[in-house]
C-alpha cells in the first residue's frame, strides 16, 4: 500500500515538473523578446481587484488515480471513452484572493453502439488564494465543487451505472499560473475530488493533473 502512495506521488509529480518546465521554455524566449527591464514583474500588470481570469482546462483519466470505495470488482464498465473540459470564470476580489465559478461538460464516444454524445455537466463555485505578490509566476490555492448531472469521477465516468444521475463534487487543488503576457498565460494544477450523490459524504476520490490556459481580462 505504501509502495502504490509513493508510485502515485512519483507519477504526479513527473508530470507537474514536465508541465512546468514545459511553461519556463515557452515563456522565456517571450520575456527576453520584449527588451532588458530590470524587473520582469514590471511588463505585467498586477492581480488587482478588477481582473477577470478566464480559465480551460481538460481532465483526462489517463491522468487520474481513482479510489472508490465500494467494492471495485463489482464495477461494470460500458467501454467508453470521456473527456472532460472545465471552464472556469475568476474574478479577482483583491490581490491574493479570487472567487468565481466553474462550468464542465464531457463528450464520450464508443461504446455498444459506437455512439458520441455528451456525457456530463455540472456548475458550481470556486474561490481562489494567491499566497505571494507576484505578476508573472503566480502559485496558487484552490477549492471548488460542482453540481450536475452524471459526475462520476474518472473511469467512474465509464461505468454502467455508478455516475448517472444527479452528483456532487468537491475538490482542491495547488496551482502554479505562469503569465506568457500580460493578458495570456498557462497553468498546470495536481489536486483531490470527492464525488457522491450525497453532500459531504463521498463514494469516490480521484487524484487528477491538468494543464490549460489562462485569459486576463483588464477593465
Amino acid at each position: 500500500m505504501i509502495k502504490q502512495v509513493f508510485e502515485s506521488i512519483y507519477y504526479y509529480f513527473g508530470i507537474v515538473a514536465s508541465a512546468a518546465l514545459l511553461i519556463v521554455m515557452i515563456s522565456h524566449p517571450v520575456s527576453a523578446q520584449s527588451g532588458t527591464t530590470p524587473n520582469q514583474d514590471d511588463q505585467f500588470e498586477s492581480l488587482r481587484s478588477d481582473v477577470g481570469i478566464h480559465g480551460l482546462t481538460a481532465n483526462i483519466h489517463q491522468l487520474s488515480d481513482l479510489t472508490y470505495k465500494g467494492n471495485s470488482d463489482s464495477l461494470t464498465f460500458d467501454n467508453t471513452s470521456e473527456l472532460e473540459f472545465v471552464y472556469r470564470n475568476v474574478r479577482m476580489m483583491s490581490q491574493r484572493l479570487g472567487v468565481g465559478y466553474q462550468l464542465m461538460t464531457s463528450f464520450y464516444t464508443g461504446g455498444d453502439d459506437s455512439g458520441f454524445g455528451v456525457g456530463s455537466w455540472g456548475l458550481g463555485p470556486v474561490i481562489r488564494a494567491y499566497p505571494f505578490r507576484s505578476d508573472q509566476v503566480q502559485p496558487y490555492a484552490q477549492f471548488n465543487s460542482m453540481f450536475g448531472n452524471n459526475l462520476g469521477l474518472s473511469r467512474l465516468a465509464n461505468t454502467q451505472d455508478l455516475s448517472k444521475g444527479f452528483r456532487v463534487r468537491f475538490g482542491v487543488r495547488a496551482g502554479l499560473a505562469v503569465r506568457i503576457a500580460n493578458s495570456f498565460g498557462l497553468f498546470t494544477e495536481v489536486g483531490y475530488d470527492w464525488e457522491s450523490s450525497r453532500i459531504f459524504r463521498a463514494d469516490s476520490r480521484a487524484f487528477q493533473a491538468n494543464v490549460g490556459f489562462d485569459f486576463y481580462l483588464f477593465n
